[in-house]
């Protein structure tokens, strides 16, 4: 039961030792909601954090939106606790947990391994999943293994301010794109941004770019989604809630795709039923990647007309 397609166009982090800030991200249009225990709670407070993180999805109401929270990475000796103390006590309700800078598929295999034996012993019924986050030059370039690590992920995500501090790009401190982006020629983000586009569908998972900073620039924010979008991603990380609007209608899917995905689902179906082990559309063979992004699309496009009551 791997690669899920959710409705992510929105994320929104939230640190989940702040009450009222987690209060005010439930009343929000975002479509998913992820619970920090990583950078944004301090050290001291992380054990406190992962009790709210259990009573948060144990006792809300998240209307729809999709259940996650975000583990410290796997080279601290936090995430072990992150995992097993939060999954016993609130697995049925989790839909995603969200792994930070993954420079191995090993640890994606590492953390699959623990929530089998969490999930048979605990005898959930439904299997969580993963998000990576693709944060360093490291994991970067082991983008392709780690998207297919695991039939659990179903999402890659790009974290922009830890990739470029990998490289040693030159930075002003914002957290998000546009930092120093107007003097390159260019988009400085542009190959990282279509190397795990290409690594994340090539497995059928859904891409997700990095906040934009500067939540008082609109058009900016705009040209940020469109160039992630042209290139294959999916939805982005909200750094502040004026975003949401911009980024829900910018990566919902166009009718142009949402049409060719039915297509590739109905000819699919056709197949099957003929007992056909290939096919092809329009002249082109079509491969399960293909499929998997189709289901992701056409069920993204399901799911906006069922909030917005069109269905």
């Amino acid at each position: 039961m791997g690669n899920v397609a959710r409705l992510r166009r929105s994320i929104i982090s939230v640190p989940s030792n702040r009450e009222k800030m987690v209060n005010k991200a439930f009343a929000l249009d975002a479509d998913e909601i992820m619970l920090d225990l990583e950078d944004s709670v301090p050290i001291g407070e992380k054990e406190e954090a992962r009790k709210r993180v259990i009573s948060i999805f144990q006792e809300r109401d998240w209307k729809g939106k999709v259940r996650a929270y975000r583990i410290n990475s796997m080279d601290t000796p936090f995430a072990y606790r992150d995992l097993i103390d939060v999954v016993e006590a609130a697995g049925e309700f989790i839909d995603v947990i969200v792994v930070p800078k993954v420079d191995d598929p090993a640890e994606i295999k590492a953390i699959d391994y623990f929530l089998t034996q969490i999930e048979q012993h605990k005898g959930f019924k439904r299997q969580i999943g993963l998000e990576a986050s693709i944060e360093t030059a490291t994991g970067m370039l082991k983008a392709g293994e780690i998207a297919a690590s695991s039939p659990r992920l179903e999402t890659l995500v790009f974290g922009v301010a830890d990739y470029g501090a990998s490289l040693t790009m030159m930075s002003k401190g914002i957290s998000g794109h546009g930092d120093m982006e107007d003097f390159y020629p260019g988009h400085r983000w542009h190959f990282p941004l279509a190397r795990m586009a290409m690594a994340a569908k090539s497995a059928g998972l859904a891409a997700i770019d990095a906040p934009y900073g500067d939540y008082k620039d609109p058009e900016g924010l705009r040209r940020s989604c469109l160039l992630s979008a042209a290139l294959g991603f999916d939805g982005k990380w909200v750094i502040h809630p004026d975003q949401i609007a911009i980024i829900n209608e910018l990566y919902t899917p166009s009718q142009e795709d949402v049409e060719r995905s039915k297509r590739i689902l109905e000819a699919y179906e056709q197949a099957q039923a003929s007992g056909l082990g290939s096919f092809a559309l329009d002249g082109k063979m079509v491969d399960r990647a293909s499929i998997r992004v189709a289901r992701m699309i056409y069920s993204q496009w399901e799911d906006i007309r069922k909030r917005s009551g069109t269905v």
